[in-house]
């Protein structure tokens, strides 16, 4: 007698996961750092939860993490719209708010000898080309991490919350898009970290202050592309003080 075939059970493959809040969160943030949302316009929540394939809860959750990043702001009907890209002015007054303490802070951290960062640092710069990810965000994730262990050593919480409140990283990497010169910010870098390695606090301010002339001439030759002005001076304490030139 023949037995009739047995029927195997196949077990349903599971559905895919949704992506959570600090997922959409990043996925958002790259779209408007590289201009696929581009400055000053209306985000969609509907639209954005139909391309995620999620419910509009952890896009809401998400706009509001970008909000307070300032790559957001809310609009009248309560949805929300990017920002827009730092003008001469921002960048100029963005420069100036890191000159008054960002040189104190590597003076400061290179004499810190319980808690001098130069491994951090050199770590750091060690691990730059360990990554995959796009050159926007290596750079925008190292620049941050690099500038915060030096002001974390400095030792003054004031000063470090105000930074990290500026979103500074976030907002001027946002103005490029191509052509990143990212060796010359790995070079000024090294400098500043072999300064902190050595303990020598007036080194260190010295090539951060460099490091921010230099990192102003860039950004502002950044929107040399946009418009035609002349040359234009920075106000800073002391001595740090930017020219819009080379």
């Amino acid at each position: 007698m023949r037995l009739p075939p047995v029927h195997k059970m196949v077990t349903p493959s599971p559905p895919p996961a949704r992506l959570t809040t600090a997922q959409v969160y990043e996925a958002l943030r790259r779209k408007i750092l590289d201009h696929s949302i581009p400055p000053s316009t209306k985000v969609n929540i509907h639209h954005i939860s139909q391309e995620f394939g999620v419910s509009p809860t952890p896009v809401r959750e998400a706009l509001r993490l970008l909000q307070g990043d300032n790559l957001l702001v809310a609009t009248s009907n309560k949805g929300y719209a990017t920002t827009a890209i730092l003008d001469r002015q921002g960048v100029r007054d963005l420069f100036e708010f890191r000159l008054l303490f960002e040189p104190w802070a590597a003076g400061a951290a290179s004499a810190n000898r319980l808690g001098n960062p130069a491994t951090t640092l050199q770590k750091e710069l060690e691990d730059f080309h360990s990554t995959n990810d796009s050159m926007q965000q290596t750079l925008i994730a190292h620049d941050n991490r690099f500038h915060t262990a030096i002001l974390t050593s400095a030792g003054n919480l004031t000063v470090l919350k105000a930074f990290e409140q500026s979103h500074c990283h976030l907002h001027l990497f946002r103005m490029y898009t191509a052509n990143w010169d990212w060796q010359a910010t790995i070079a000024e870098h090294e400098v500043i970290a072999g300064a902190v390695k050595d303990a020598d606090p007036k080194a260190a301010e010295e090539s951060m202050k460099e490091h921010l002339h230099a990192a102003f001439r860039r950004f502002s030759s950044a929107m040399d592309e946009l418009e035609e002005e002349d040359a234009f001076d920075i106000r800073a304490t002391g001595s740090a003080r930017l020219v819009d030139g080379s």
